[in-house]
């Protein structure tokens, strides 16, 4: 096989630049040439099914390249209208004396985290249960020189200004994209709101001035009954670019 044939195939081009290490436009102009055999190793590989971020380690979110590998979840692009949102938010706010203080909940790879405290001018916490997911997160964080405290724990333990957070939610009925990321940063229940809930609730508790989660495209009705619940009335939900249901923004703190 030669390049030009590769070249048609789904990822030829992105596979073919990093095992050769050359651009687009050297692969066009060389076209003619044969391919590697590591090439359908890898092409093979992530035809099974097995993720091509883990493969060359790298992913690119909210225009910026990041670590990513085995055992962490893989940002999804559809996940930067809550970071841009967040972001928003953050810049919105104001307090009295100091940075605002923000939890990036169920950070994984740092990315939420890494671009929040980019750009704004808050004090940022990124938590994580997961201990390969916080090992990859502070590598992103020394990657993009941005300061931000990484802390292992189960959703949060300090109070904070902001709460953000793409937590598991996706239903237990739901099939996974693939079978290499981890469980636990898919499923949410039985209707896939468990964690969210869980951290609504103890944002609440905790006095938070507001939240911005991740949510399910389905999960509108139900969360907006639950939120109602709890004496929530300010939220507004948001759509990704795609325009489905990607989010909620919820203002805890009627001042704020």
């Amino acid at each position: 096989m030669k390049i030009k044939d590769a070249l048609k195939l789904k990822n030829g081009d992105y596979i073919l630049e990093k095992i050769l290490n050359k651009d687009k436009v050297w692969l066009f102009l060389n076209d003619d040439k044969k391919i590697p055999k590591e090439f359908f190793e890898i092409y093979e590989k992530v035809e099974s099914g097995y993720p091509i971020e883990y493969i060359f380690n790298e992913v690119y979110f909210y225009g910026d390249k990041f670590f990513i590998k085995e055992g962490v979840l893989i940002p999804r692009d559809d996940t930067e209208v809550v970071v841009e949102r967040a972001i928003k938010l953050i810049n919105k706010l104001k307090i009295e004396n100091g940075k605002l203080k923000v939890i990036d909940c169920c950070t994984g790879s740092g990315v939420i985290a890494i671009e929040i405290a980019k750009h704004t001018n808050a004090t940022v916490i990124a938590t994580d249960i997961n201990e390969i997911a916080l090992e990859v997160a502070k590598k992103n964080a020394k990657l993009h020189n941005v300061e931000a405290e990484f802390k292992k724990c189960d959703l949060f333990n300090e109070c904070a200004d902001v709460l953000i957070a793409n937590p598991p939610y996706v239903e237990i009925t739901h099939k996974k994209p693939n079978d290499y990321e981890p469980d636990e940063a898919f499923y949410g229940g039985v209707d896939g709101l468990d964690i969210v809930k869980k951290i609504i609730l103890k944002a609440k508790k905790m006095n938070f001035k507001a939240l911005v989660l991740e949510i399910g495209y389905n999960q509108q009705l139900l969360l907006t009954k639950f939120l109602k619940e709890q004496n929530i009335n300010n939220f507004e939900f948001f759509k990704d670019l795609a325009g489905n249901i990607r989010g909620v923004e919820i203002i805890l703190d009627e001042n704020s």
